[in-house]
């Protein structure tokens, strides 16, 4: 079971790494393209002008909001990539939670599917396995959206109970497309109770109902 975790957390992280490539790709492209869109303006000498000089300003904003972006993916990524350093650490659930729905956004607006946030504030710090923490919470979110049709919602809250336990509620909401081969589904199912008990999380499937998918993680502070 140990060689199945290892090969569904490289699944997992190839995943990620193609779809935060990607989307790196598009923001370089679009400075590309202001850069050499300022580059045509300037050689036709007409820069005194005042439709021009707001063109400049307009494009210079689009450049600045681009790279601001591709510095937060890259920030995340830096960050996704150390969570792998140790397997226990001490950890904000918030924070892993904000880091990695940056990282598979792209796949659910794809499928033009929106992601809500409720986030619990001064959450206390979690020992455990950071890394193995995001790849359960990931491993349900791609679930969902791989049987949630166009237009659906994946909302994910976060509370603490007595500071003594840590919930994460992932709900789906909206009509279903079924895609997902059972084989595929039954072999995470595994995957996944293997890591939940070594890790000591529960897992709380409500019972599903013709529109909206429940699942609560819950794990110990310490």
């Amino acid at each position: 079971m140990e060689n199945s975790v290892r090969e569904s957390q490289l699944v997992f992280i190839g995943k990620v790494l193609a779809s935060y490539t990607h989307e790196l790709k598009n923001h370089l492209a679009i400075i590309n393209e202001s850069n050499g869109l300022m580059g045509d303006l300037l050689e036709m000498g007409e820069t005194e002008s005042e439709q021009l000089r707001l063109r400049f300003k307009k494009i210079n904003v689009t450049i600045a909001q681009r790279i601001s972006e591709a510095n937060d993916m890259a920030r995340h990524l830096n960050s996704f990539a150390h969570r792998m350093d140790t397997a226990l650490s001490s950890f904000n659930v918030n924070d892993l939670l904000i880091e990695e729905l940056a990282l598979i956004d792209r796949g659910a607006r794809l499928k033009n599917i929106r992601i809500e946030k409720d986030f619990q504030a001064d959450m206390p710090a979690v020992f455990n396995n950071p890394s193995l923490f995001q790849f359960v919470v990931c491993s349900f979110v791609y679930e969902f959206v791989g049987k949630l049709a166009d237009g659906g919602v994946i909302a994910i809250l976060s509370q603490t109970q007595n500071n003594q336990m840590i919930q994460v509620h992932i709900e789906a909401k909206g009509q279903w497309s079924n895609t997902q081969e059972l084989a595929e589904l039954e072999q995470m199912e595994k995957v996944l109770q293997f890591i939940t008990e070594k890790m000591d999380i529960g897992i709380d499937r409500r019972p599903p109902t013709t529109d909206r998918l429940k699942i609560i993680l819950t794990l110990p502070v310490v």
